[in-house]
C-alpha cells in the first residue's frame, strides 16, 4: 500500500511540475537578491529579452547543467523576463536578429539579453569554475552564472555599459583603423567612442577608461586639465605610445605618467640576437611575459597566458622605466625584452641622446593610491591593436594581455555579491564486489522479499 501511494503522488507532483529544492546550498534556487531585483523589473513593467543560444532539451537532459537549468526556468517565471531559447544551427532569422551588426562573436551555449536596444553577451563558458585533480579528474564546480546572468539583467535594463573612449586630435589614427578590436570590446561588453578633450567639457561618465593610441602629437594643457580630473576621481588611461621620431616632448602626457611611477624613453628598441627576432626585420622582437606575484590584484593578467606558453612578440615599440616609490604606487612591468635587446634614440630633443640595452621594459601597470587607485597601463606600441596587424598571430599575447588590462581596469560585469553554488554529492564507498553484492541484497531482494510476504500474508487473511 505504501508503495502503490508513493508511486501515485509521485506520479501527480510529475504532471504538476512541481520540485523542492532541499540541496544542502539552495544550488537549484535563485537567491534572494536576484528575487528582489526581478521582481522590481516585473513592478516597473520592464522587459528583458533573454536568449540562450542552445535548445531545451540539450541543457535540461545534460545532469552537468542541471543547476543552470533550473535557474533558466526561475527566471523565466518573472514576467520581466523573456526567455528564447536559440537553436544557432538551424534559426538564423534569430541569429541575425540579434546579431544583426556582427557585433558579437557567438557560440553554442552563449546568452544575450536585450532591452531597449542595448546589448549584453555572457560567454555559456563562465557559467562554472570547474575544478580538477593533476590527472585532469574533475573534482568538483562551482556555479558562478547567477551573479553573471542578473547582473546582465541589470546592466540592459538599466542601459548600463562602460565605454572605452579613444582619444583624438592630435593625430592618432581613427577609431574607423580598430574596427576588430573594438569588435573584441563588444564581446567584452564595452562600446567604443571617439573623445576630443578639446570640445568636450569633460570625460564623459560612462567612461571605463580613456585610451591614448599613437598620438604624433601632445595634449593641450587644457586637456591635461580635463584628464587629471578624470584620473584624480579614479579614472583610467591606457596610453599606447608607438616611437615617433619627431623632435618635441610629450610634456603633459609625461607629466601624467610620472603620477604613476613611469617614464618614457625617446627610443626605439631593436633586437641584436637573430634568435629574437622575426627574420628579416629586427623591431618585431620575441620578449619575456611577466608572471605576476600570486598576492597581486593584478595577477590575472598574465598568469593566463603564461600557462599557454606562447611566444610574446612586440612589433616596433618604445621603453619606459619606473620608479616604485614606495606607498605611492603598485607598479609592476608585464612586458620586457631579452638582454640582447637595444633602444637606439629615436625623436625627442635631446642633444645627446644615450643608446641603452638590456632588459627593456615595453608595457606595464600601475596602480596610484593618491588618484582614488586610478590604474594605468603603458605599452611602447599601438599599431598591434589596428585593424592591419591584431589578426596577425605574432601580437596575440599582447593583444590579449591588452584586452585583460582592461578587464582588470574597469569590469564590464556589475557584480550583485551572489555566492557561487557549490555542487555537492553524497558518496557511498565500496570496499569490493563482495560488498556489493551484499549491499544490491540488503537494497533490492530483501524488501521485495518483505512485499511478497505481506501480499501472501494479506491474501491468506483476506480468504480464511
Amino acid at each position: 500500500l505504501v508503495l502503490v501511494i508513493a508511486i501515485v503522488l509521485n506520479m501527480i507532483i510529475s504532471r504538476l511540475d512541481f520540485s523542492w529544492d532541499i540541496s544542502p546550498n539552495k544550488q537549484y534556487s535563485l537567491s534572494s537578491t536576484t528575487e528582489k531585483y526581478l521582481d522590481q523589473l516585473d513592478s516597473e513593467g520592464k522587459t528583458v529579452d533573454f536568449y540562450v543560444l542552445t535548445t531545451e532539451e540539450s541543457l535540461k537532459n545534460d545532469m552537468d547543467s542541471l543547476t543552470l537549468y533550473r535557474a533558466l526556468e526561475e527566471y523565466d517565471a518573472h514576467k520581466s523576463i523573456n526567455l528564447i531559447w536559440v537553436d544557432p544551427d538551424t534559426d538564423n532569422d534569430t541569429m541575425e536578429k540579434i546579431n544583426s551588426d556582427n557585433a558579437f562573436t557567438l557560440s553554442t551555449g552563449d546568452m544575450i539579453f536585450i532591452c531597449d536596444n542595448v546589448k549584453k553577451r555572457v560567454p555559456g563558458s563562465s557559467m562554472y569554475t570547474t575544478y580538477t585533480d593533476d590527472n585532469g579528474n574533475t573534482t568538483g564546480e562551482d556555479f558562478k552564472g547567477e551573479n553573471l546572468i542578473t547582473g546582465s539583467i541589470k546592466g540592459v535594463a538599466e542601459n548600463r555599459t562602460p565605454t572605452v573612449y579613444f582619444l583624438s586630435g592630435h593625430g592618432e589614427k581613427s577609431l574607423d583603423s580598430y574596427t576588430r578590436f573594438t569588435t573584441n570590446l563588444t564581446n567584452y561588453n564595452y562600446a567604443a567612442k571617439e573623445l576630443n578633450l578639446s570640445e568636450a567639457d569633460a570625460v564623459p561618465e560612462d567612461a571605463a577608461l580613456v585610451l591614448v593610441a599613437a598620438p604624433t602629437k601632445d595634449i593641450t594643457d587644457a586637456e591635461s586639465e580635463k584628464l587629471n580630473a578624470y584620473l584624480d576621481n579614479g579614472g583610467n588611461i591606457s596610453l599606447l605610445m608607438s616611437p615617433n621620431g619627431g623632435s618635441f616632448v610629450y610634456t603633459n602626457l609625461e607629466k601624467i605618467m610620472k603620477d604613476y611611477g613611469f617614464y618614457m624613453d625617446y627610443d626605439r628598441v631593436y633586437e641584436t640576437n637573430n634568435n629574437y627576432h622575426i627574420s628579416g626585420d629586427a623591431y618585431t622582437i620575441q620578449c619575456e611575459l611577466n608572471e605576476l606575484e600570486d598576492d597581486s590584484e593584478a595577477t590575472d593578467l598574465t598568469s593566463a597566458l603564461v600557462d599557454q606558453g606562447l611566444y610574446t612578440f612586440m612589433p616596433e615599440s618604445r621603453s619606459f622605466r619606473y620608479n616604485d616609490e614606495g606607498g605611492k604606487y603598485t607598479i609592476a612591468p608585464l612586458i620586457t625584452s631579452y638582454d640582447s635587446a637595444v633602444g637606439e634614440p629615436y625623436g625627442g630633443t635631446s642633444d645627446d641622446p644615450e643608446e641603452e640595452s638590456g632588459q627593456l621594459l615595453l608595457a606595464a601597470h600601475s596602480t596610484s593610491v593618491g588618484r582614488n587607485d586610478s590604474k594605468m597601463v603603458v605599452f611602447g606600441n599601438a599599431e598591434f591593436i589596428d585593424d592591419e596587424h591584431v589578426s596577425d598571430d605574432t601580437v596575440i599575447v599582447p593583444v590579449y594581455l591588452f584586452l585583460s588590462t582592461i578587464s582588470w581596469m574597469y569590469d564590464s560585469d556589475i557584480n550583485m555579491d551572489i555566492a557561487t553554488k557549490s555542487t555537492t554529492n553524497d558518496y557511498i564507498s565500496l570496499q569490493d564486489s563482495g560488498f556489493a553484492q551484499r549491499l544490491m541484497v540488503v537494497l533490492t531482494v530483501v524488501p521485495i522479499a518483505i512485499m511478497a510476504v505481506g501480499v501472501g500474508v494479506w491474501i491468506k487473511r483476506r480468504n480464511s
